[in-house]
Formats: structure tokens, sequence, C-alpha cells
């Protein structure tokens, strides 16, 4: 079993036993739901969904901070939820409570957590960027394998979400490029919504701000040869149905029917369009500047029509909160190019990067017994493995410190912020230096993600002095278990001495952590 999960990390690959009572709860941008149903080994039947409105992106695109008002909202729909989960007889135990990625954007965002810790008694996890992008692209993926139109064309993807909006190219159902652009529904709403009375000027306005990124993504697309166009988002799919019927999973939505859809969208009032749409307010604040975005992209893009899936988004991702769908072969594949891409990028040495991760991976499995970490880690090792060495871009000397700069500060696709911190601090620690309680983000780690930590560096250093000359002399290796000793067997290479020497100086860690000396010897 796995000492413990990283803090903040949605663990999607977690296992969960058959017939199971349980219960995902998720304060969203503008609401906090309610999914309670049964969960399977690799999938849920939903029993129940509620949903009940609260102004949280309003409230930090706005001003920054999450009111009192909000906060004692939030608190008192939790306390019926709360309620209604023991109706259903679902154990404590069995209830998770996510948090929207906009959250972090509040600058009281940890006072506000407590609260819900406080108030539930429930672990509050944080969806940051990454972990959104995950499952943005497990909704793509999905459609993508009912339509063989779209799987078999080029294919872009967007998400507009409250704060941010995600780009990913697919061609012949694989990921080709992804982008994150500072462009969302509550956010642009918010930014023109001050001092604006008049419909038409507010339309206008927002027009003008959405533009600027529109024109960015497109410039950054501007390569790739697009087809088809799939828009994701939880307002757009929800009017969607008003446009067409779904087929196969997705409604195909015509340009011209979009634009007429959000101009007679935008002439209404508040009270108005919550009764056109039968929305909460809260709801109801992000349908217009959702249409206009998607718009103003299609148009950018040329595209006649666009493809929408079909359901409620909102409730497909609390599915994927609740069954932790496992991650995909293909997923795994895509994060290791995005890591590929970034080695490529910083121009590191790629045959001693896939070679050392070739190493890491094998001692991962092979000493699975030792470490006993889930296997989410070895991806996690792998893509540490491959950018261990990105730092050299700026500098050989304490290439290790400038490698944790540089991956601290780049999305790495499919990680999370944790996910990435441990990237970046395995790189920090790939050398013989050891961690210290000072160093930055290293501070900042629990005891058992110290230990996590610390199990993998010490497998990513035996890796990496493997092929001490970056000539990857040693091509294959032979591991054997004796008391205390460790026996690397290097079939086909006689003389180890640069290999031996580089383990004996930075390999400490794994005789410390693990109680094993290694010793590199001959079939």
């Amino acid at each position: 079993m796995p000492d413990s999960d990283l803090d903040g990390v949605i663990d999607l690959e977690r296992p969960t036993s058959g017939g199971t009572e349980c219960a995902v709860i998720y304060v969203g941008p503008t609401s906090i739901s309610l999914l309670v149903g049964v969960c399977g080994d690799s999938a849920a039947e939903p029993v129940d969904y509620l949903d009940r409105p609260l102004p949280l992106a309003r409230d930090i695109f706005r001003t920054g901070t999450i009111s009192r008002q909000t906060m004692e909202q939030a608190a008192g729909i939790l306390r019926d939820y709360l309620l209604a989960v023991e109706e259903y007889q679902v154990p404590r135990k069995r209830v998770m409570l996510y948090n929207t990625n906009i959250l972090a954007e509040a600058s009281n965002h940890e006072i506000f957590l407590n609260r819900l810790q406080v108030t539930t008694g429930l672990q509050a996890r944080l969806i940051d960027d990454g972990d959104m992008t995950r499952l943005i692209y497990q909704i793509a993926l999905r459609l993508l394998k009912k339509q063989n139109l779209l799987r078999e064309a080029p294919t872009f993807v967007t998400h507009i979400g409250p704060g941010n909006t995600r780009a990913l190219y697919f061609r012949d159902g694989r990921l080709r490029a992804y982008s994150n652009y500072r462009l969302g529904i509550f956010r642009a709403h918010e930014a023109v919504a001050a001092g604006e009375s008049d419909a038409a000027d507010h339309r206008a306005h927002l027009e003008q701000h959405i533009s600027g990124v529109v024109d960015h993504l497109a410039q950054d697309y501007s390569w790739a040869e697009v087809m088809h166009h799939v828009a994701i988002g939880a307002e757009l799919q929800s009017v969607a149905p008003r446009l067409g019927a779904a087929r196969q999973g997705a409604i195909r939505v015509s340009e011209s029917d979009l634009a007429r859809l959000a101009e007679r969208l935008s002439m209404l009032s508040p009270d108005a369009l919550v009764r056109e749409l039968h929305l909460h307010y809260s709801g109801s604040e992000g349908v217009v500047p959702a249409l206009q975005t998607n718009l103003a992209l299609a148009r950018r893009f040329g595209d006649e029509q666009i493809w929408v899936p079909e359901g409620d988004f909102q409730r497909e991702l609390l599915v994927d909160l609740m069954t932790g769908r496992p991650l995909a072969d293909t997923f795994r594949e895509e994060v290791m190019q995005s890591a590929h891409d970034i080695g490529a990028k910083y121009k590191t040495d790629r045959k001693h990067a896939e070679h050392v991760t070739g190493l890491a991976q094998q001692l991962f499995r092979e000493l699975q017994h030792l470490h006993g970490l889930d296997p989410r880690y070895e991806l996690l090792l792998r893509v540490a493995a491959t950018l261990h060495e990105v730092g050299m871009f700026i500098s050989p000397r304490e290439h290790h410190k400038h490698s944790l700069y540089i991956l601290m500060n780049t999305e790495i696709f499919g990680l999370s912020s944790a996910e990435r911190t441990l990237v970046a601090l395995l790189a920090r620690y790939h050398r013989r230096y050891n961690p210290e309680s000072k160093h930055p983000h290293f501070a900042d780690l629990s005891r058992a993600e110290r230990m996590v930590m610390f199990k993998l560096a010490a497998l990513l250093r035996v890796a990496d002095a493997l092929d001490r000359s970056h000539s990857q002399r040693i091509q294959c290796i032979q591991l054997r278990l004796e008391p205390g000793m460790l026996y690397i067997l290097t079939p086909g290479v006689d003389d180890t001495t640069v290999e031996q020497l580089a383990i004996n100086s930075k390999c400490d860690l794994f005789r410390e952590i693990y109680g094993y000396e290694i010793l590199l010897t001959q079939p």
C-alpha cells in the first residue's frame, strides 16, 4: 500500500470496491453539487444528484475574495448534503469533497477551505488546473471514441471554463498539442461588468475583451489543420439541446444558430434569462459570455459548425471524480510526450533521458515490494527521469537547482501542481545533494510526502548513475536481492568502474531508505 497520497492530488486511479455506496460533493464555480452512487471497480451507478446555487465565481472575479455571506451559504448547503448522504446510509469515509480550481485565486481561499473542513469533517481537496485538464481530456477522448469522424480527422477541442480556456489538438485520435489561457467565462464577465448599464455596450466590451485571447490562441494553432471543432463547457452544453438533437454523444451546432441564440439571450434581463433557461442566477450569469467566447472561437477558426458533447458537464465531472476512472495507457503516453516536448525545448540529451527513464521504470517495478508505492507514482518518476537535466539549458553548474526552477514554472500536461512539484523536487535531488528542511518547496512537504520523494529520488539516482557516461553502455540490467545487498547485473558490460563510482558517490540515499548496498556485477 502507498504511504500516502500527496496532499491536493486527485487520485484518479484509486480502485473502488464493487457495490459500495459512495458520494461526491463538488464546490463548483456557480453551485455546489452532490452525487450519490454505487461504485464498482471502474464505473459508478448514480443514485441521486442535487445541485444548489453558490456565487463563488462572482465573488472571486469581482472582488478577489470570498464573501462571508457566500461562506455561510456554502456551509449551510454542505450541512444539508451531509444529511442527505446519511439518509442513503453512505459512511462518512466514502464521501469525497472537491473544490473548483478557481478557488486558489481568492486571497482568503485557505479560510474558506478550513470552514468547509470544520463544517463537514472532510478533507477539502482542491482541483487545480492540471487535474481539470486531465478531466477535460477524458471527456474529449470518450467523445472521440464515439465519433469516428472526429477520431479519424484533425480535431480541435476547447473548454471555456470559469477562469481559463484550454485547447487540445487531436490527430488520429492522439493528442498533438495543448495550451491554457487566462480567458474564462466569469473572468471576462466581471472584467467588463463594472459600470456597464447598457446591454449593447456590455456585449461590445465583452467581445473586445475576448478577441485578444482568441487571436492569441488562433495564432498558436495557425500551423494546425483543423477539420472539426469540439466545444466543451457547462454553459454551452446546457443550452445546446435548444439548437439540435444529440447523435452518438454530440450535438452539431451551426455557427449561425449559435450567433442568433447568443444575440437573443444577450438582450434579456437577468430575471428574464433565469426564466428562459430555467437556471439559477449564479449559473445564468455565465451563459452569454460562454456563448460569445465559443462563437468568437468558431468564427476565428472559420467553423461553420461545432460539436458539443451531450449531457450535463458538471454531473459527468462528478462521475469522473467518484469512480476515479483509471488512466488509459494513451493518457500516460500523452503525459510522457508532453515531458519529451519540454525536454526538447530545453535541449536535453534525449538519448540519456530516455535511457534513464527506462532504467528508473524497471527499478520501480522490480522493487515495488520495497517501496510499496502506488503505480501512479511510476508515471511521475518517468517524467522526472525525462526532465532531470533541463536545468543544463541555463548552466551545467548547479543544473539541479535550475531544473527545479524550470519545472516549478512549466505546466506539464495532465499533472496537477502537487504532482509537478514532486517531479521538480526529484530533478532537484537527482544528484548527490540530499534535501534539507530549509530548502524551498521541500520544506512545504508533509512527512509522508517527503518519504515518497525520498523513495523515488533514490531510484532516480541509481538509474542516472547507470548511465553516468551518457553513452548508454549498459543496455539492460538484472536485479538480484540478497540480505543487505542489491546486485545489479550488467550483461555484456565487463568494466563498470565508472558506473560503480557514480553509484558509490550518489546512491547513499538508496542505502539509507531501503537498507541495501548496491554492487554492479556480471551474471
